[in-house]
């Protein structure tokens, strides 16, 4: 039998289970789930190794440079506030099937912070694609974020089941963000 020390045996994960229900009993339900995602085209990474290496080849550079970034964006949501007043966060780290990290971190807003409407919602999210006119931005969303194409354009897509795509896109456009359908909302 694994010890609870050694991470990822089955007594690690019960030991981290129980701690988060316990959060969870204390502060109540999260508010939101966050997935972050490293990015191997990141300057910090990219001005690490050298032009023959892929960044998957130095889990040492990528783990530190995310590591750097997750730090930062904890910041941000505690100290900066950017989503309002934390009351408790979690969140565990996992490797994608190319060596890269992302976060999935929960986090419970004190009662005066949480969003209770779709203007609320609107603040803090945004599901569109950006203008293309506006270059940069257009390109930070555009490569890394955007699903696809599947559907009529791509029907050998991954993503393609029975004629459809498993993740249902594309998504309906709607005019404004509607709260809580199935649990989710669906964003303007």
């Amino acid at each position: 039998m694994l010890p609870s020390s050694f991470a990822g045996s089955p007594r690690n994960m019960m030991q981290n289970y129980q701690d988060a229900m316990a959060i969870v009993s204390k502060f109540g339900k999260p508010d939101l789930f966050i997935t972050f995602t490293c990015n191997h085209a990141w300057p910090e990474i990219q001005d690490s190794i050298h032009s023959w290496e892929m960044p998957n080849n130095r889990p040492d550079i990528v783990v530190r440079v995310f590591h750097a970034k997750v730090q930062e964006l904890i910041r941000l949501i505690c100290k900066v506030e950017i989503f309002g007043v934390v009351k408790a966060f979690l969140y565990t780290v996992e490797f994608q099937k190319r060596g890269l990290p992302h976060i999935h971190l929960l986090l419970t807003l004190e009662d005066a912070s949480k969003f209770r409407n779709p203007e609320d919602i609107d603040k803090v999210v945004s599901a569109e694609i950006p203008d293309p006119s506006n270059k940069e931005l257009y390109a930070l969303v555009k490569t890394p974020i955007v699903h696809g194409p599947c559907g009529n354009l791509n029907p050998s897509c991954i993503c393609m089941e029975d004629g459809k795509c498993k993740k249902d896109f594309p998504k309906s456009f709607i005019e404004e963000t509607k709260e809580n359908v199935n649990g989710y909302p669906l964003y303007r």
